[in-house]
């Protein structure tokens, strides 16, 4: 008895329940968010958003795959080259080694002589290649050296041909020989240093180099005109008359002699 009681009861409290939900159901659907306007244009703009960051990323991952995709085909093409590069020094390297001396010095000469030529030209850059590659063929030669320091010096890259021709003194000292073949001569090498030291303004380190070029050849018409020269940009007067009286024996054609005896005297 006391089962069926609590069974009436609880249907009762279940349909009191109901009466009460249903009654409020039309305030509850208001609370919903998505019933709420502010709700409503809040989720749209959510979801404008999102549309436009998810196009972003669509757009920035094309980019970024287009991107990979050329970088992947230049870096290819870039290995290939230098492998291409590579096989052919290594060709050329064992091509060279299996030359005798007297072959190397020949194909030396004619590499050379395509340089000067190419000089000639003002193929400047084809000239570098072929006396670097002469160069390559004999690490010593110095009439390879000497024309590679020319050659910088007419492209007034300072510091190369500085550094070029001296490294040919060292080789010339070295040989105990004026150069090689009688084809490079070393006050050649240093009269060439003193001009280049003239270009860039340090006397001082010209003045050095023609008195050493003097000291092989001391009457070289040359020479003298250039310390002539520097001594009188340095204003030394006394050493100025000196060097005129020799060029004055030596070259007494000479058009500048007067021209120059005029500087002199007014300093």
């Amino acid at each position: 008895m006391l089962m069926v009681i609590s069974l009436i009861i609880s249907v009762l409290a279940l349909i009191v329940l109901l009466w009460i939900v249903m009654r409020k159901f039309p305030v509850l659907a208001l609370l919903d968010p998505n019933n709420i306007p502010g709700e409503r244009e809040a989720k749209f703009k959510e979801e404008i958003i999102k549309a436009r960051v998810e196009r972003d990323l669509t757009r920035l991952q094309g980019l970024i795959g287009r991107f990979w995709l050329s970088f992947s085909k230049f870096f290819s093409g870039f290995l290939k080259n230098k492998q291409a590069q590579l096989k052919k020094l290594k060709n050329n390297y064992q091509a060279v080694t299996r030359l005798s001396w007297s072959e190397k010095q020949k194909k030396i000469k004619n590499l050379l002589d395509v340089a000067i030529e190419f000089q000639k030209n003002e193929e400047l850059s084809l000239a570098e290649e072929k006396m670097l590659e002469a160069i390559s063929l004999d690490q010593k030669n110095i009439e390879a050296f000497f024309l590679l320091g020319e050659l910088y010096q007419q492209q007034k890259k300072w510091p190369e041909a500085r550094q070029t021709l001296s490294y040919v003194i060292k080789l010339v000292k070295h040989s105990k020989s004026d150069g090689l073949d009688g084809e490079v001569a070393l006050q050649e090498v240093y009269f060439s240093l003193a001009e280049i030291e003239v270009a860039t303004s340090d006397h001082e380190a010209a003045l050095e180099n023609i008195h050493e070029a003097l000291e092989i050849e001391p009457n070289n018409p040359r020479y003298l005109d250039l310390i002539l020269d520097l001594s009188i940009i340095k204003k030394d007067k006394i050493a100025a008359l000196d060097i005129w009286e020799k060029i004055a024996v030596v070259n007494p054609d000479n058009q500048k002699l007067i021209e120059r005896r005029h500087k002199i005297e007014k300093l």
